[in-house]
């Protein structure tokens, strides 16, 4: 290698011609890269670990919401169980609640039967007995039309006036 650096042409394409200009070159890259060793470097370090311990906490804040959303879920499916055992309950209390109310308005029912039964009853029998005493009172005024009838036919004027002067008397006593 030393051969190359000490021709005195062109020393290719990688290399330059004066050697002056290689050391110079290289001087100042390896000035170049201490420095970037020296000051970039640390910074470079300090950036990877803070992104590092960054994703970490991200990683233990995202561990902590699992074991928040399982509690979470776990909290919510024993709710839902409590749910369908509430909504069983409350099924069973209205279907009760619906059978009591089913008693109670046959029973209301059925009294309302037997008193509307009992005023038909009562009802009948008083037009029953209106009814009697509407046609005993025909009866008894056809009865004194036919007695009347019979009386005057048979009364001549004489008994008439005997008779009314004695119901007067009657009246007059009494």
């Amino acid at each position: 290698m030393w051969s190359l650096l000490a021709a005195e042409g062109p020393n290719g394409m990688f290399l330059p011609a004066d050697v002056k200009e290689f050391y110079w070159s290289a001087a100042a890259f390896f000035i170049v890269l201490g420095l970037l060793i020296w000051k970039v470097l640390p910074l470079a370090k300090k950036g990877l670990a803070d992104r590092s311990e960054r994703i970490r906490a991200e990683i233990v804040e995202a561990e902590r919401a699992k074991t928040e959303a399982e509690s979470e879920l776990s909290s919510l499916r024993s709710k839902l169980g409590d749910a369908d055992a509430e909504a069983a309950r409350i099924k069973k209390e209205a279907e009760a609640t619906a059978a009591s109310l089913k008693a109670d308005l046959i029973a209301r029912a059925d009294a309302d039967a037997a008193d509307a039964k009992s005023k038909a009853s009562v009802e009948a029998s008083a037009s029953t007995g209106a009814a009697a005493a509407d046609i005993q009172a025909a009866v008894a005024a056809q009865a004194a039309t036919a007695a009347e009838s019979v009386v005057t036919a048979n009364l001549d004027q004489a008994a008439h006036a005997d008779l009314i002067d004695r119901y007067i008397e009657q009246v007059a006593q009494s």
